[in-house]
């Protein structure tokens, strides 16, 4: 990497060696580059062994899918058959929150806390109740009104194999795995998981301990992501875990409910603006995360380990984001080893906080 060194210079002149390998790890893979039908062994070549992000096109465009999702088909296809669906008052599951404002119940005899990682509510319904609860307008309502106020944001989210468990009559639509995926990875994927929201939800920023290959069927899904090293910038916080509830006090207004016995999650408070506004300030070890979007037809491989905070939109018919993917167990090798041993490192020596690094 003799450009790499006369760029970033060498290690042992480094002020700051965590600044010093994001930017060696940025030169190695400073974009996400999109490739066609690839092949197991270039798939395992290009991309799995070298932890680098791909946007692929040509994987499934034999899905029926691909002509036939949408809303009314899907409702239709699904019948009176009950699913899960997410429920939020910002489009935010799984993220911290500030309990300012809030009704929290299951405080007992502890202290009130000022912040909780907080889970959407999990409701059960048609798929034709989510699509017209989807539909119910919310942009014309007191922008400034508290969370706890506002009208429900819908998000098919769930995770554990939703496609195969909740919505099996969908299966020959789409796929039980990616073909060249688990040629080249060996094993067939251990979960396969249906997404289907609008503008108004976004998964905040984590990372998932397997390899994903995420197949967009309609709309846009927008990925920032950060390669493990870089893991440090995100501002990780320990929080007691809650659950958002409406109906405790009617459709109109949302409560924080505190897991019981209470349960300690460490949880990414960074979003991509707030590593932009980083970055501006602090120009040395300005880490900002790549930004990919996932256009129907196309796949994103997420290699194991890679932060991501995912954003989406509807397509131009006005449908909602509709993807697909695949979770593959990832292999537990050095790569592992090293990521653990950098965010250990940096708990250490560099101001980090080591809560993550205990859930590796």
């Amino acid at each position: 990497m003799s450009d790499g060194e006369s760029e970033n210079g060498e290690a042992a002149n480094a002020r700051d060696l965590f600044a010093w390998l994001s930017r060696e790890v940025r030169e190695l893979v400073s974009h996400v580059p999109r490739i066609h039908s690839p092949s197991p062994i270039g798939f395992l070549r290009d991309h799995v062994s070298s932890n680098r992000p791909a946007v692929i096109t040509g994987a499934f465009d034999d899905w029926p899918a691909m002509e036939r999702w949408n809303l009314d088909y899907l409702a239709d296809a699904m019948g009176d058959a009950k699913v899960s669906v997410n429920v939020t008052p910002d489009g935010r599951g799984d993220a911290l929150l500030s309990t300012d404002g809030w009704t929290v119940s299951g405080v007992g005899d502890d202290e009130m806390p000022g912040e909780v990682f907080v889970q959407p509510e999990e409701r059960e319904m048609t798929l034709r109740e989510f699509a017209t609860m989807l539909a119910t307008p919310t942009a014309d309502l007191d922008a400034n009104a508290h969370a706890s106020r506002k009208l429900a944001v819908p998000y098919v989210s769930r995770q554990c194999c939703s496609l195969l468990e909740e919505f099996p009559s969908l299966v020959n639509d789409c796929a039980d795995e990616v073909p060249f995926a688990s040629e080249a990875l060996g094993k067939p994927p251990d979960a396969v998981n249906l997404w289907i929201g609008d503008e108004r939800s976004q998964t905040t920023f984590h990372r998932d301990h397997y390899e994903n290959v995420y197949c967009v069927v309609r709309g846009v899904k927008v990925f920032h992501l950060l390669p493990p090293c870089d893991g440090r910038v995100l501002g990780y916080a320990d929080a007691p875990a809650a659950r958002f509830e409406q109906n405790c006090f009617g459709e109109s207004r949302f409560a924080l409910a505190l897991e019981r016995p209470r349960r300690t999650v460490a949880w990414a408070s960074a979003t991509p603006a707030s590593l932009r506004a980083r970055a501006r300030t602090n120009p040395r070890d300005a880490v900002v995360p790549i930004v990919v979007e996932v256009k129907a037809g196309e796949a994103l491989y997420l290699p194991a380990m890679w932060y991501h905070h995912v954003e989406q939109r509807r397509d131009e018919a006005g449908q909602p984001a509709v993807a697909v993917n695949y979770w593959y167990d990832m292999s537990f090798d050095d790569r592992y080893a090293y990521a653990r041993f950098a965010q250990e490192a940096h708990a250490r020596f560099g101001g980090g906080n080591p809560s993550e690094c205990d859930r590796l």
